[in-house]
């Protein structure tokens, strides 16, 4: 077995297949705390605890709150309704053209030649001089969930990839 150095070792939740857990309660935790961990390793977990900190105040609400009783999130029962949200809320709206080809992996060129060809894989808004695309378009293009999280759970995957504990 190969030697892992320290910190370097796979945690669990990245090596489970979300789609394989039959407790939805449980894939819905671990989905968070993936999330979480990501923003924490990208560095950004400040912005996310400041919209989280704007939810439990009560200055914004959960944008699945009215859902929640039509979905079957199981602890959505147990955790505040309020404090659930889309992935997609953490993001701007619209972004403009240069940073969707970057997240497309094409060049700006390339992109403005699409869209003036009517190419473009998904509606484009005009602003102006400017083009603005969809994050969530671009989100289900590229093939990322928006999933719905609890903060809690967000919260508990960038501790513990922070290396804290709760």
């Amino acid at each position: 077995m190969e030697n892992w150095t320290q910190g370097s070792a796979p945690s669990a939740s990245s090596i489970i297949d979300i789609n394989n857990i039959r407790d939805a309660g449980v894939a819905e935790q671990i989905r968070g705390e993936r999330l979480g961990a990501l923003f924490q390793g990208l560095g950004c977990f400040d912005a996310v605890q400041g919209f989280h900190d704007e939810l439990r105040a009560g200055r914004r609400s959960g944008s699945v709150s009215r859902a929640l009783s039509s979905s079957k999130l199981p602890r959505s029962q147990i955790s505040n309704p309020n404090l659930y949200y889309y992935a997609s809320d953490l993001y701007p709206s619209f972004i403009g053209i240069r940073e969707a080809a970057n997240v497309m992996g094409i060049s700006n060129s390339a992109a403005h030649r699409l869209v003036r060809a009517g190419q473009f894989p998904f509606p484009v808004a005009r602003a102006g001089r400017r083009y603005k695309i969809s994050v969530k378009v671009l989100m289900h293009f590229k093939g990322i969930p928006d999933a719905i999280v609890h903060v809690d759970d967000i919260e508990n995957g960038a501790l513990h990839a922070g290396g804290g504990a709760k």
